[in-house]
């Protein structure tokens, strides 16, 4: 068992098609948005550190060969209360013992490189301190004083708070803006997709209340340009299933009605045949309705043929294979000697011995019969008849002559439609299918029949071109 499988949405495919990559690339946006705000806050803080440092650094003396630090009060309550954040200070001197502030300070590490943005023996670290993050500053400065000489060491931390507000603050800017046009873009591509699509959804529930047989061109529903192809080859492809369906079935009114006449005619021979007593009568009615049944038979076999000609014409997937097309229409005057007899008609052939061409060996051989046939049909008694095959360039050229009544120019597009007889047959049997299939038959190998004058015989000239296989 199969599983039904739902076609996919071209509305939610295309909406993916946007949004996704829109999300992506918001997301990528805010990202960078928010380190860079950390960025930006770090290089801005790291300063006021160090500012911090500095002044510090400024307030060391020496004392009596020791080194110490003033330090004011209001400097030492700007310390302890620094709006979000606390800050902490530790100053060691050159010896390497701590002189003023939180002795606990953590230590620079040994990895930590010196800060190249600003003119100052500075190192800038992350460390953790009583259990909060904090930010430090080193200060390296030199001392060379009453005997004191080296490098005193200012440590200036920070907690984290005021520069992680501001990256908050930058990073919901950035969420407010990018969000706003991620959204934006998203609807505007909503309704832009409900709008495109609309018509196409037109066009749908048009095509789906559409009568069975209703096969007139489809209205101009699609107003953009790039679906007018697709609109165009849908009308080019309604109005050909349109002249199909109506040669389909004047094809099948005129094969019932010429199917019908030789059913009644053999319907009233067996009546005829059923009234009488008679042997003799009886005998004539049997051999008319061979004589029926023949011609019946011969009938079915062309407008079956026909038939499937008329299916075939649009296949593309035709395996033509060579022919030689002289051995075919040799064959096809040796099973016609007889009928030629029964006439005295002089048949002949003329022309090449082997000539190889690209087609099916059964339609040509259909196709060569049928010109026999009529020619040998319209020829009166102790005519001519003359099968001829002529390479002519790279074709070769399949012409029967005969001299029989001939057809008019003003009647040669007539002669090839289906069951259209001329007025010069006299009484002739025949549903005039010979050479409307003899149309079809060229048509399928890609060319076409010529009804000419014969200027020798004075009757139809037929004449073919194929091309010639190299």
């Amino acid at each position: 068992m199969k599983w039904f499988k739902a076609p996919r949405s071209l509305f939610y495919q295309l909406l993916l098609f946007f949004g996704l990559p829109l999300l992506v690339l918001g997301g990528i946006s805010i990202y960078t948005h928010y380190f860079s705000a950390m960025h930006a806050a770090t290089l801005a803080y790291d300063r006021t550190l160090l500012a911090s440092a500095r002044t510090v650094a400024e307030r060391l003396v020496v004392r009596n060969q020791r080194l110490e630090v003033d330090v004011p009060y209001v400097m030492l309550d700007s310390f302890e209360r620094n709006m979000n954040d606390r800050l902490y200070y530790q100053v060691i001197s050159p010896e390497g013992k701590s002189i003023s502030g939180y002795d606990d300070l953590p230590k620079l590490p040994p990895y930590i490189p010196r800060s190249n943005l600003y003119p100052a023996l500075v190192h800038f670290y992350n460390a953790q301190y009583q259990g909060v993050p904090i930010r430090v500053a080193a200060l390296f400065q030199p001392v060379n004083d009453s005997g004191v000489e080296g490098m005193a060491t200012i440590l200036v931390a920070e907690t984290l708070e005021s520069r992680r507000y501001l990256a908050r603050q930058m990073l919901l800017s950035a969420l407010l803006s990018q969000g706003t046009v991620v959204v934006l873009t998203l609807i505007l591509a909503y309704i832009l997709l409900k709008k495109v699509l609309k018509p196409l959804r037109r066009l749908s529930s048009l095509m789906l209340r559409r009568d069975p047989g209703e096969l007139t061109p489809l209205p101009i529903v699609l107003p953009w340009s790039e679906m007018q192809p697709l609109l165009l080859a849908f009308n080019r492809y309604i109005e050909r299933l349109r002249l199909m369906v109506a040669r389909q079935g004047r094809f099948s009114a005129d094969a019932s009605h010429q199917l019908r006449t030789p059913l009644t005619v053999l319907k009233t021979q067996v009546a005829v045949a059923l009234a009488s007593d008679r042997p003799e009568q009886w005998r004539e009615s049997l051999d008319g309705m061979s004589t029926t049944l023949d011609n019946t038979i011969a009938l079915t076999d062309r407008l079956l043929s026909l038939s499937r000609l008329k299916a075939d014409e649009h296949r593309t997937d035709q395996k033509l294979q060579p022919v030689n097309l002289a051995q075919v229409l040799k064959d096809a005057c040796f099973s016609r000697l007889s009928q030629a007899r029964s006439k005295q008609i002089d048949l002949g052939y003329e022309g090449v011995g082997t000539c190889w061409v690209s087609g099916e060996a059964l339609l040509l051989a259909e196709l060569c019969a049928n010109l026999l046939d009529n020619a040998l049909k319209y020829t009166p008694n102790r005519g001519i008849v003359t099968a001829r095959l002529l390479v002519a360039g790279e074709g070769v050229l399949l012409e029967i002559e005969d001299s029989g009544p001939g057809i008019s120019q003003e009647q040669t597009a007539a002669a090839l439609q289906p069951f259209h007889r001329l007025d010069n047959v006299g009484e002739q049997p025949g549903a005039g299918l010979g050479l409307a299939l003899v149309k079809d038959i060229t048509a399928y190998h890609g060319t076409r029949p010529e009804l000419l004058s014969s200027p020798e015989l004075g009757g139809l000239l037929v004449r073919i071109r194929f091309n010639l296989l190299s």
